[in-house]
């Protein structure tokens, strides 16, 4: 009977946590202004998703090859709902995105096994503004970051019981947060490390990490074997490892990134839009040349940057390190009031977060091995490539929200004594 009852009880919470999120993103999606197609890339995206009705299904870029699911996707909702798609495919991010907030309840619940901390989270995440911003978004991130926390969730239910079930639903649902945005590829060899720490090097665990494994891998075969045979390049999710790296290393990025021109100035512009010379210079070496040949020969310019400059390259490193740990927008490249909102609003988040992490690293490693996962899986890929602010925004930020509730908790539990402690 109590089993019963706290399942009732597990669902009441979701559905409330659903409830709200979705309130939430509805009312921000119909009334801040802020329309579909304000995200970035939706142009791309928009002729992508064109092409593949038309017959064309290469998402070939001047630098990298899209990741799949979020064009054929837009495609999909296009070709179903014809005229009405935009209607349609707001509402499917917004319900997408609401049980993401229910999902993450549920995580908050699981790792800290306190029922004020979930529902804080959950409501914390429904209002959480950067969120609001993408959930209605006509790109990327809206998806993702759902797939993302909902596959974090399974991930989270495994390591507390040890089933294969929530793996596998793991390992699914993260195959389509990757096929929808590859930055999180260095997170998975991450997590499946801390499920050998989590669990030894059992025969049971190895079978379970095989599967997970073989799962991610099937999931992404077939956009890997169509570009090996279109493009010449293997591609898990989306390529540019040459391209990418690339573009944050040469002396333009490190001039737009360190100390850039004014921001109203044509050179700017230039930075901003990415029109960097060292491209205007490959341009001969790549062109008419497969993807595979391409890649190579950026990546090869970007490690030869960093071999002829190797201060710039260390101090690029702690830019982008620097860049990553920090809330809110960039001054840089930002106007400053809408900077100070930002990093007034992210400030709190980010200090309680920083601070509970470290206070439950010390009391419970074992626990939070997830969040470290995704701390340097996203840490990795800033230093390799470069920082963005909105890769950290739809991966890591609606963690530190989690652990920066879970402290919040802690202080009116422990230190101020205006709750009494929650079991």
């Amino acid at each position: 009977m109590k089993i019963k009852s706290y399942i009732l009880s597990q669902k009441s919470k979701f559905f409330f946590i659903f409830c709200i999120a979705f309130l939430s993103r509805y009312l921000f999606a119909n009334f801040s202004g802020i329309d579909n197609f304000e995200g970035p890339d939706n142009h791309r995206y928009m002729v992508q998703s064109d092409d593949i009705l038309d017959g064309n299904f290469n998402l070939e870029t001047k630098l990298f090859i899209t990741a799949p699911l979020f064009p054929y996707l837009l495609a999909a909702f296009k070709w179903i709902f014809g005229s009405q798609f935009i209607f349609a495919l707001e509402a499917f991010q917004i319900i997408l995105s609401s049980v993401s907030a229910a999902c993450l309840m549920l995580t908050a619940q699981i790792i800290f096994k306190s029922d004020r901390v979930a529902l804080l989270s959950g409501l914390a995440f429904s209002f959480f503004p950067i969120t609001l911003y993408y959930s209605h978004q006509f790109s990327q991130e809206s998806i993702f970051q759902s797939f993302f926390i909902i596959s974090i969730y399974f991930y989270c239910l495994f390591m507390s019981d040890g089933k294969t079930k929530p793996l596998l639903l793991f390992a699914i649902l993260f195959s389509l947060a990757l096929l929808t945005k590859s930055i999180i590829l260095p997170i998975f060899p991450l997590l499946l490390i801390s499920i050998i720490i989590r669990f030894k090097f059992l025969k049971k665990t190895i079978l379970q990490l095989c599967l997970a494994i073989f799962t991610v891998f099937i999931s992404t075969l077939p956009y890997g074997l169509y570009n090996k045979v279109v493009n010449n390049s293997y591609v898990i999710s989306s390529s540019g490892q040459g391209g990418m790296f690339l573009t944050g290393h040469n002396d333009d990025f490190y001039t737009y990134v360190t100390n850039p021109p004014q921001s109203n100035s044509l050179e700017y512009r230039r930075l901003k839009n990415m029109e960097y010379h060292i491209f205007d210079k490959l341009n001969n070496s790549v062109k008419d040349q497969d993807h595979k040949y391409q890649q190579d020969i950026y990546l090869k310019a970007g490690i030869t940057w960093m071999l002829e400059n190797p201060k710039k390259a260390l101090h690029l490193s702690w830019v982008n390190i620097r860049n990553f740990l920090m809330p809110g927008y960039n001054i840089f490249h930002h106007p400053f009031p809408l900077w100070l909102i930002t990093f007034l609003m992210s400030l709190p988040v980010f200090i309680f977060a920083y601070i509970e992490i470290i206070r439950k690293l010390r009391i419970d490693p074992g626990n939070h091995l997830a969040i470290l996962s995704i701390f340097f899986g996203m840490l990795s890929v800033s230093i390799i490539f470069y920082a963005q602010n909105r890769f950290r925004a739809v991966t890591i930020e609606p963690y530190y929200l989690m652990y920066a509730c879970s402290f919040f908790i802690y202080l009116l539990e422990d230190k101020f004594r205006l709750l009494k402690k929650s079991f």
